[in-house]
């Protein structure tokens, strides 16, 4: 098939190309060129600027496509700019969302399910303004897709993702709890590290994509994709030290402290204030949906580190001074439950 790419230089995209390369598809990349890719002479580019509408224009020229997937879509008029120029001449459109679209529902519990996308939402506040916005406009970018299905039905699949993991994630959300067990000392979980997490292993994304290009049983409908397994934050860094060979010295710290003392959380990006588990029985049902277990992906992930790690400490090691002088100070007030265990 032809396939144009929106995004497909970083992390997820990155994945989804390579994936869809195995399977012989032609691939042509709509980016900013910004970001060098490794895919040489085997993809066609179109470099610009998503949000300029001529730049879609300008891809379409070139050729048809049977299938697009947007892996950058963040903004609802950007969305509706794709519809607009895609309408008519694809036969699949595949939205790559968040399920960070949930976490804005007021009162809304685990396990989310799809049809929980509809309700009222929770109003945006002074200390959650940028997820919360983040959440919106991806939320906006499903709007548009649903009421084109509905009037012109524009063949799109929204793909809910929560915390995605896996080797070359520019965020370094990973290597921060990595580079920490490895340095030895003691390492802060907010709150205990209690947060529970469905992540997803990013081959899956690429895997469910290649597996459903033109599924019409999928089309004008959004799917919750994630690890069958509930897994904390604790959990997971205990689950890597093992692999690392490592045996973690865990400090527990109110997340109040943290942001008392200006910390915050930023140095554990997998510390949040919900619990972001998903059901995904659709996507199993509909999409064959079939994800890689905690335990496999972990080691791999480990293994990746181990393997292409070259000492160079992430943007995120950089607060690490702070953190051990906060540890040591704790454990020498001797507050019980707190500092390191």
């Amino acid at each position: 098939m032809q396939v144009l790419v929106i995004g497909g230089s970083r992390f997820i995209g990155l994945a989804v190309v390579q994936r869809l390369l195995m399977d012989g598809h032609r691939i042509t990349l709509l980016n900013r060129g910004r970001t060098p890719d490794p895919f040489g002479t085997r993809v066609g580019r179109v470099i610009g600027d998503r949000s300029d509408p001529q730049t879609i224009q300008r891809a379409m020229a070139r050729r048809d496509f049977d299938v697009v997937v947007d892996v950058i879509g963040f903004r609802e008029e950007d969305t509706r700019a794709a519809i607009e120029k895609l309408t008519g001449r694809i036969g699949h459109f595949i939205h790559v969302s968040t399920a960070s679209v949930y976490l804005i529902r007021d009162r809304l519990l685990c396990p989310f399910r799809e049809e929980d996308f509809a309700g009222r939402l929770a109003p945006k506040t002074e200390a959650a303004s940028s997820s919360w916005t983040y959440a919106y406009h991806k939320r906006r970018c499903e709007l548009a897709l649903a009421q084109a299905w509905e009037g012109e039905q524009f063949p799109y699949t929204a793909l809910r993702l929560p915390m995605v993991v896996g080797p070359r994630d520019y965020t370094e959300r990973s290597q921060t709890y990595l580079e920490r067990l490895l340095d030895g000392g003691p390492l802060i979980l907010p709150d205990g590290g209690l947060n529970a997490w469905g992540f997803l292993w990013v081959h899956d994304v690429a895997e469910t994509i290649a597996a459903n290009l033109m599924n019409a049983n999928a089309f004008g409908r959004a799917y919750n994709l994630a690890q069958r397994e509930v897994v904390s934050l604790k959990q997971f860094i205990e689950t890597a030290a093992g692999t690392l060979g490592q045996r973690p010295s865990l400090a527990s710290v109110p997340l109040e402290w943290l942001n008392r003392i200006n910390l915050g959380t930023t140095f554990s990006p997998y510390t949040h204030d919900h619990d972001i588990v998903l059901d995904i029985s659709a996507s199993q049902r509909d999409l064959l949906f079939e994800p890689t277990p905690f335990l496999t992906w972990c080691e791999q992930l480990v293994v990746d580190f181990r393997t292409h790690w070259d000492g160079t400490h992430s943007r995120l090691y950089a607060t690490r001074s702070l953190e051990l002088r906060l540890v040591q100070e704790l454990a020498q007030l001797r507050i019980p439950g707190l500092g390191p265990a």
